[in-house]
């Protein structure tokens, strides 16, 4: 392990009698070197070792390493404790992204079919669904598989991007062809207020909606260098923040995203793999980190530090930066698993990672202590969001390749009480 970093190891153990819960602990030795060429020394001698005999420690002697030893109780992981709503998508085509409506039980999926619709997860039904466009053919979709990699390009059908505004009065929607349709949600009928043209024969592939401002609208295209910052209020004006990649190569931007706690300011994660964030209010690029990079979330934190997590492509450990210091302050990573995808609650000291499993991970963001484990499916994770029951207590939703669970969060931080930050 490197300093300052969180692993998991799996243990599978014969099950004689039910053990009581988080009370199974493991003797565990601890062995610090002083450089990663002693570490390379100490891993060779150990290869195909099962029995640690004295030899081992002769030679941990020998590299003058330092020898903790200590008791560490395990994670017993109850399934009960985290009860799994599914709703199926196999009728469907692929979902693109999801989002949560800010008070009614609703969850709104785009889809790659062109079409979006809202699903009440109390009830368990469809509250409403819309075609936006039509669906591509076989034949669009082959030439633009080659063309995209040739020009900028994009299938121009599918919608990409979902998102209720911050009071859920509207819906916002982006798809290939480069509009934004924004409709009224205050009912059961969908009312589309307005329609325009965000990029050229570009596609719309991310929106975020302001947390506090729900006339203010953020979009992004992997196709385009410009992040746009829209305002209803003034007739849609937007506001422009140009990428500037130092390849000619990368043209375009993966995401955008509010910070929860500093609302003036935002973060993109572009082709280029690095991490940007800029403020609103000043067009200043304010900080900006080197990847490569294909996700990035603002993480949960107390006092003035400012920190943010990021995954790396086909990366086994998922980072915690420090924004103003631009350096990694821990990491996380999980044995024999790659992470696929990382999220923070935007007010609890909740984070979550997907393993390249379906594995979904809860952390404590605030000691970086994994919580709990829950498998769900073997499907790829498209997205994911947190939403709050009428209660108050977090709800992960997660769309899947072939569905879509709604996950209960029930652990001791997520206790609304605890919020801060």
């Amino acid at each position: 392990m490197e300093p300052h970093s969180t692993l998991v190891v799996y243990a599978t153990m014969k099950m004689h009698a039910q053990p009581p819960k988080d009370k199974v602990e493991f003797e565990v030795l601890m062995i610090i070197l002083r450089s990663k060429q002693d570490h390379g020394k100490l891993k060779s001698f150990i290869v195909d070792k099962l029995n640690m005999d004295s030899g081992f420690m002769v030679h941990v002697k020998n590299l003058k390493a330092e020898v903790y030893r200590a008791m560490l109780t395990a994670i017993t992981c109850d399934p009960a404790s985290c009860q799994i709503i599914s709703r199926s998508i196999e009728d469907t085509t692929l979902v693109t992204s999801i989002d949560a409506h800010p008070t009614k039980p609703w969850i709104v999926t785009g889809h790659e079919g062109g079409n979006f619709s809202i699903w009440d997860y109390q009830k368990k039904e469809t509250v409403m669904k819309l075609q936006v466009n039509e669906v591509p053919d076989k034949v669009t979709r082959m030439i633009h598989g080659v063309t995209k990699y040739i020009k900028e390009t994009s299938l121009g059908h599918p919608v990409y991007s979902v998102k209720f505004t911050a009071e859920g009065k509207r819906l916002v929607v982006g798809d290939g062809r480069g509009y934004i349709y924004v409709y009224d949600s205050t009912d059961t009928k969908l009312h589309e207020v307005e329609k325009f043209r965000a990029y050229d024969k570009k596609s719309v592939n991310s929106l975020a909606a302001h947390p506090t401002k729900p006339y203010l609208l953020l979009s992004s295209s992997s196709f385009s260098r410009n992040i746009k910052l829209w305002d209803s209020s003034e007739n849609w004006k937007f506001q422009n923040f140009k990428v500037k990649p130092e390849n000619t190569y990368y043209v375009g931007v993966h995401s955008v995203k509010f910070n929860p706690r500093d609302t003036n300011t935002f973060a993109c994660v572009t082709d280029e793999d690095k991490v940007k964030v800029w403020n609103i209010k000043t067009s200043i690029l304010e900080t900006t980190l080197k990847g490569p990079f294909v996700m990035a979330d603002y993480f949960f934190n107390r006092g003035h530090q400012h920190l943010m997590v990021t995954l790396k492509f086909d990366a086994h450990n998922s980072e915690i930066w420090d924004l103003k210091t631009r350096k990694v302050v821990h990491t996380l990573s999980v044995s024999g698993h790659k992470t696929t995808w990382v999220a923070c609650h935007p007010k609890l000291p909740i984070l979550v990672t997907m393993l390249d499993d379906g594995t979904v991970c809860l952390w404590d963001a605030s000691t970086y202590r994994l919580e709990k484990m829950v498998h769900i499916t073997n499907s790829k994770c498209r997205d994911l969001v947190f939403v709050q029951d009428t209660n108050g207590r977090p709800r992960l939703v997660i769309a899947f390749e072939t569905m879509i669970a709604i996950m209960k969060v029930n652990l001791p931080i997520a206790n609304t009480s605890n919020a801060s930050g």
